[in-house]
């Protein structure tokens, strides 16, 4: 970590975080500025119901008393866009750092905006050092931003730029699973019968579904003046992840209701994503003008943030979009746990004949149910009702023609008996399959052998998940669909994004993803990390499980691809976040990836906790809680060494909040990441700076001639 000096500009900083107020009555939500390129820079505020809307400008200058000032322009903001104004200035220097501020009125009667500081990009032949800011995740309900505050103390007068890897907002009001409102940290819509009621009558919350919903998020976050700051005083590069939408979404679905009910909702992705262009600091969103515009052109399906950067000759940032072309999880949360997807014939042509010899009885015994019900329609109908009454037990809202009909659909083809014989035994029936009539039938793999056990779960299906079945499975569909099932990034971004890092004439190429490529799994089959599973942990589940497929984790021979390709450009490094917890990871051939906790959101240990806490199996067994408290050094053992998963973690912290710095030099990468425990987000340190000296720990790690060591 390095020291610092107490510039006079830390000294406005310190002041400010001590009380006093950035924005005004009329620019409530203050400056900011993003997407700096050699000659212009993007810059952003938003003016509260002004009575004269076309009596604004915007001025940038070389000096914070504006006696050099280099642009100008007139603005009109209208309701139309939130009163938000965003415009491009352009013919600036490059590399050069200039202030900008918002004028409103006439004459004598005028009012300004904070005064906000930015910096522009230097040219490609510009060999100078690079030092910027990865942030993410800040969820704003019941928690602070004491690491912006961090980052604003340490780092004032010394990084570029701030790159956000999404998760700006959180499109819920008060998730019991991970949000705690307080009187002084909620979010309040003001059309509350716009938005999606979610949880139960006596605890009731709300995600954001209406275009005023989610302007009511971004306005509600930008109120904070730690993020505030963050914006005055850097230019920000900003991606999407989920939660700028809807949980866990892919395109415009949704997952809150895990298949219960069709969530594609289009109309609310363009309200998230107008939202999103309205208040964030993009070049996305802007008209041939350079004025904020936005219409079909750049709303879903016609949407996408991915871009890159040529930061000088050192550094090519390179941004993508994972949730706007993405397919659905490989299991859907309504896949029906007996269906066979894989059958033998498939799965011995994978593996082979001698390997699927030895392995065959692990696998489900199946019948084809079309032709088992034409010669004992009784089985198939008992089966049937059974299924249609756990459809309606998981799903009040079905009614019984509903569910049956329902049940008939996927008891179609081939269907695990060892599934069917678990419902008869749920119904209090003797298992129609013996042993003796298992042992004679073919067997496959079905979605219950990855772990989905329930008619509508996400465990099974983007948690918690067998993880050696889910990888040949993935491997199956990947060559079914020729990649088609794993295309995270679409067919056009794939291709520019390629060629984008296999063309880059910069030393350092740095790819940012919004979610991560390190492998999460437990291997609970490890002889260090069996001796330590509790008195009772049930035996079918000392297996390698997989904690997420919402991630790369999900797409797994993407991943592949996606790192093969990164293994063919030289100084190839990723940057990504969501998972809220910080990795360093080794995936081969020189490619290293750097993943910095969130700012404020809940840290991944007390996620995996709640899961594992709500599982019908997992939530029973004691000791269990003291098992995840080393969740960090478990996910670190399981992968090494690991044929199947070649990337190695080398540094992981599950329990704490960060932000990270990245320092890029003509011969080494420099990432520390500043880490806190998570437990202080609830904790304001904005009057008592100095109670965070001791709190915040920094890492570092310095990549070189490919590889990788500890320490500057």
């Amino acid at each position: 970590m390095r020291g610092f000096l107490p510039t006079a500009g830390l000294i406005l900083v310190i002041c400010a975080v001590a009380g006093a107020a950035t924005a005004n009555d009329y620019f409530p939500q203050s400056v900011a500025s993003g997407d700096p390129r050699p000659d212009s820079v993007v810059l952003w505020t938003r003016i509260d119901n002004p009575a004269i809307p076309d009596a604004i400008q915007v001025e940038v200058a070389t000096d914070e008393a504006f006696t050099d000032v280099v642009f100008t322009r007139q603005l009109t903001a209208s309701a139309d866009n939130d009163w938000c104004l965003k415009v491009r200035a352009e013919g600036l220097g490059a590399y050069t750092t200039y202030y900008y501020r918002f004028v409103y009125g006439t004459g004598a009667a005028m009012e300004y905006s904070a005064v906000g500081r930015t910096k522009t990009a230097p040219t490609a032949e510009m060999a100078v050092p690079v030092r910027f800011a990865v942030a993410y995740g800040q969820d704003y309900i019941g928690r602070y931003y004491n690491t912006y505050l961090k980052l604003l103390l340490d780092h004032d007068e010394d990084i570029d730029f701030v790159v956000h890897l999404g998760d700006y907002v959180y499109e819920t009001t008060g998730d019991p699973a991970f949000q705690n409102p307080t009187d002084e940290r909620k979010i309040e819509f003001d059309d509350i019968d716009g938005a999606i009621p979610l949880g139960s009558e006596e605890n009731r919350y709300y995600a954001a579904a209406s275009l005023s919903n989610y302007r009511d998020l971004y306005r509600t976050y930008r109120s904070d003046p730690m993020l505030q700051q963050v914006h005055e005083r850097w230019p920000m590069i900003v991606i999407w992840d989920d939660h700028e939408y809807s949980n866990d979404c892919w395109g415009a679905t949704a997952t809150y209701f895990n298949g219960r009910t069709d969530e594609f909702d289009e109309q609310r992705r363009r309200y998230a994503e107008q939202a999103f262009y309205e208040w964030i600091p993009t070049e996305k969103g802007l008209g041939e003008d350079g004025i904020l515009e936005i219409d079909d052109s750049n709303l879903y399906p016609n949407s996408g943030i991915y871009r890159d950067f040529l930061y000088g000759s050192l550094l090519h940032l390179v941004l993508s979009d994972y949730r706007t072309f993405r397919p659905d999880h490989l299991v859907a949360e309504d896949a029906y746990p007996g269906t066979v997807v894989v059958d033998e014939a498939s799965l011995a042509a994978m593996l082979g004949e001698e390997a699927w010899a030895q392995v065959r009885a692990s696998f489900d015994p199946y019948v084809d149910m079309d032709l088992l019900g034409a010669a004992l329609p009784i089985l198939r109908q008992t089966a049937t009702l059974i299924s249609a009454g756990a459809y309606q037990m998981e799903n009040p809202a079905l009614d019984t023609f509903a569910a049956v009909r329902l049940a008939e659909e996927q008891l179609t083809g081939n269907v695990s008996t060892t599934f069917v014989n678990l419902l008869y035994a749920a119904a209090g029936l003797p298992a129609p399959f013996t042993p003796e009539v298992q042992a004679m039938l073919p067997r496959g793999l079905s979605y219950m052998l990855i772990g989905k056990t329930g008619m509508y779960s996400s465990t099974g299906s983007r948690n918690q998940l067998v993880y050696d079945t889910f990888n040949l499975y993935a491997a199956y569909r990947w060559l079914e669909t020729g990649g088609a099932a794993q295309e995270a990034f679409g067919g056009q971004q794939n291709a520019w994004l390629q060629g984008t890092l296999l063309g880059s004439p910069a030393t350092w190429k740095v790819l940012a993803n919004s979610v991560m490529m390190t492998p999460l799994v437990i291997d609970f089959t490890h002889p260090v990390i069996a001796a330590m599973l509790p008195p009772g942990f049930p035996d079918q589940l000392r297996i390698r499980l997989g904690l997420s497929a919402e991630d790369f984790n999900g797409f797994p021979q993407k991943r592949t691809e996606l790192l093969t390709v990164l293994g063919l450009v030289e100084n190839a490094v990723v940057i990504s976040g969501d998972i809220h917890a910080s990795f360093v990871t080794d995936h081969g051939d020189g490619v290293y990836e750097f993943t910095g906790a969130a700012i404020s959101s809940s840290s991944y240990t007390e996620e995996v906790w709640r899961r594992i806490e709500s599982d019908p199996i997992l939530g029973q067994i004691p000791g269990l809680e003291e098992l995840v408290a080393f969740l960090g050094p478990l996910l670190q053992l399981s992968v090494f060494g690991d044929a199947v998963s070649p990337s190695d973690i080398i540094y992981t912290d599950t329990e704490s909040d960060a932000f990270v710095i990245v320092d890029v030099m003509a011969d080494t990468l420099q990432v520390t990441i500043y880490e806190i425990l998570a437990d202080h987000v609830f904790e304001s340190f904005y009057d008592n700076p100095d109670g965070l000296a001791d709190l915040f720990t920094a890492t570092t790690f310095t990549v070189q001639d490919g590889e990788l060591t500890p320490g500057p």
